[in-house]
Parts: structure tokens; sequence; C-alpha cells
């Protein structure tokens, strides 16, 4: 546990309230995994917690949530809770605050995530956590039903944490999660596409496959004919993972587009137009890509939706290597410009077409990039 955790935990006892590290924080130290952040959950209410520490701002105070910062590290501090109705599947209508540590750990999504952690470092494992680790399996708290209809997202989460874990699914966890797949429709673009990028980023992103084969997210992936071969994404940069997924979903006909899919789930503009690009290159290299063909392409494409393009196709290496060797010539990158082509009497989108060929044959070898050479080339295209 690092200090600056201990000390909010001491401080919290010290002033009669009982404190813990909870959560993914303490399932990541027992796995051996550095963890990302730290959260503590107490018997303190918020007026408690804003009171004991001076750098203390309420981030969530429906929800019992202090944000403390110690030392320069933000911790979020959460009262005991109980949380009350759930009506639309994700959040509940109130929460109680209570001064069990068992009540507020009772709530939480999955048995390796309701362990809490003292100052020492003694565990509180009141549902099978630690054997959870051990047997590698995500597990529901109590009933999964319960756990799935009080907050859909968590059926998405279920099928991450197996991915970045290489975990399995309980059996009876599995078998809940299929059948209250459809209450991710009510879930909102933006934590679905979160939970996707995460799943993506994992060490093993085709268990996306998963998602989609299990109706999660039926709203913007149709049909399920057939998996897809997404482990090809393994040794892809984690930020062209969702391009490329974009264009094999497309492709393989569970999307009515790679860009439309992207727009869809509220990606920037910038993703959804990478991934429109990536889906015409996919046309023009499919089905077997080779380096010739990769760098004509990336004479008129951004490298990054060539790459993604490749990605789909399982040639990404090979596209990196092109990428890397700076072996093409965009028309930008000539030694002519669009005016040397007007003053030869060129117009409109004659100019573009001429750059274009140009750069294709620079890239060929079939001419260099050179300015006598190209203003030769441009009164050829022009006779």
């Amino acid at each position: 546990m690092p200090e600056y955790v201990r000390k909010i935990i001491m401080r919290l006892k010290s002033a009669g309230f009982s404190a813990f590290a909870v959560g993914g924080c303490v399932r990541d130290t027992l796995l051996g995994r550095k963890p990302h952040d730290w959260d503590v959950t107490t018997s303190a209410g918020t007026d408690d917690v804003t009171a004991l520490f001076e750098n203390a701002v309420p981030t969530g105070v429906r929800y019992g949530t202090v944000t403390v910062v110690m030392d320069g590290a933000a911790v979020e501090v959460t009262t005991f809770r109980r949380d009350g109705e759930y009506r639309d599947a994700r959040k509940p209508e109130s929460v109680e605050f209570v001064s069990d540590l068992g009540e507020d750990l009772s709530r939480r999504d999955f048995t390796v995530n309701a362990m809490a952690m003292d100052e020492t470092g003694a565990i509180t494992d009141l549902f099978g956590g630690r054997e959870d680790l051990k047997n590698r399996v995500i597990r529901c708290v109590g009933d999964p039903e319960r756990r799935f209809s009080e907050d859909a997202l968590r059926m998405l989460r279920a099928v991450r944490f197996s991915a970045q874990l290489d975990f399995a699914l309980a059996p009876e966890t599995l078998a809940a999660l299929r059948r209250l797949a459809p209450l991710c429709e009510r879930l909102s673009a933006q934590r679905v596409l979160s939970e996707l990028q995460k799943t993506l980023a994992s060490p093993d992103p085709s268990r996306v496959w998963d998602m989609i084969e299990y109706g999660l997210l039926e709203r913007f992936f149709t049909g399920r004919a057939a998996a897809l071969p997404l482990d090809r994404l393994r040794d892809v940069p984690a930020e062209l993972r969702l391009p490329a997924l974009a264009v094999m979903t497309s492709k393989a006909g569970y999307s009515a587009g790679a860009g439309e899919l992207m727009r869809s789930l509220q990606t920037t503009a910038a993703c959804a137009a990478c991934a429109e690009r990536a889906e015409k290159v996919y046309g023009d290299l499919a089905p077997a890509p080779d380096e010739r063909r990769i760098r004509l392409a990336l004479c008129e494409n951004k490298p990054e939706a060539v790459a993604a393009a490749c990605a789909a196709l399982g040639a990404y290496p090979l596209a990196e290597r092109e990428i890397a060797a700076k072996r093409y010539v965009r028309p930008r990158d000539l030694r002519v410009s669009g005016r040397d082509a007007a003053s030869l009497g060129l117009e409109g989108s004659e100019i573009s077409r001429a750059l274009l060929r140009l750069a294709r044959a620079a890239t060929l070898g079939e001419t260099e990039n050179d300015r006598e050479k190209l203003l030769k080339m441009l009164k050829t295209l022009k006779e």
C-alpha cells in the first residue's frame, strides 16, 4: 500500500472511523499488478472527511465520495453505503449511508472487486474473492441477475475484466449475462465506447467478440454468423484497434459502415474519419496487401488509415515496415506544387490528379522526386 493511502486511512482511524482500501486496487495488489489508482471506503461521512483533510473536494456527495489529495496523489474516499432501487439499469435512485463494511462490500459487482485491505495489509474477503483470483474466475457478488439488472454496464465490465486479467466468467455469471444482454441497449454510447476501448487495449482484444456474440453490443453490431479473427489485433497499437475493428465488422456485415459505427459510438470526428478512410483503403488492398500496393495507398492516405486497413486484413507488420521506411511520396512532398501545374496550363481537378500521378510514379521508382524531372513529366501529362 502506498504511503499516501496509508496516511489517509490512519487519519480516518485516528478520528474514530474505520477505513480500508477497497476494490480494484486490492485485487491488483493480490495479483502482483500495480494498481492504476487507489480507493478508500470508510464509515466517515462526507462532512467528516472534508473536515479531516485540508485538500478534500466533494466530487460525488450524493454517493458519499470525496476526493482527497495526499502527497500530490488523488484518492477517492467514499462512505460505506447501501444502494437503493435501480430503475434505469445503471444507477441507484438513492443511497443510504451505513456503518458496516460488509454491507458496503455486498453491493459491489464482482467478488474479485469486493475485498478490502487495512493499513497492515490484512484482507477482508466476505465473498470468496481470493479463491476466485486463485481460480482465475469473474463471478458476481450474490445473485448475478440482480447485479446485472441493477447496472447493465457490469455485463460489459465482466467481459472487459476477463480480457484484462485472462479470467473466465463463472457459469452462473455467464448464463445471467446472456439472459440480460438486452439491458445493454439502455447504456449511453460513451459508456459502451469506454468498455469497448479498454477491452480492445487489453492483452486479448479478441474478447470483444464475446461482447458481440453474447449480444451485449446488439445496438451497434448486428449479426453474429461467424467469429471474426480479432486475435490479429494483438500486435496492433491500441489506438488503431478500434478503427480496425470497425472496418472488420463492417466488411463482415455486422455494421452499416465503419464511419457510421464510429459515429454511433460517439468517437471523436478524427477517429471516425480514420475508420471511414481505412474502409476505403481496405477495399483497395484486399484480399492480400503487398509492399507495392501499400506504398501506393500511402501516397494518398494518412498512414494511420492505411495501418488500420492493413490491421483489419491481418497485414499490420507489413504496413508498419512500409510506414517506417518512408519509401512513399505524397503529393505534398513533391518538389513541384499545384502552382507549377497551373503555370503549365492545368486546371481544377486536373492539378490534383496530375500531382497524385507524379507521387505514385516517384513512389514506384518510375521517376525521382527531382524538380526538373517532375516538371518534365508534368509537361507530358499536359500534352
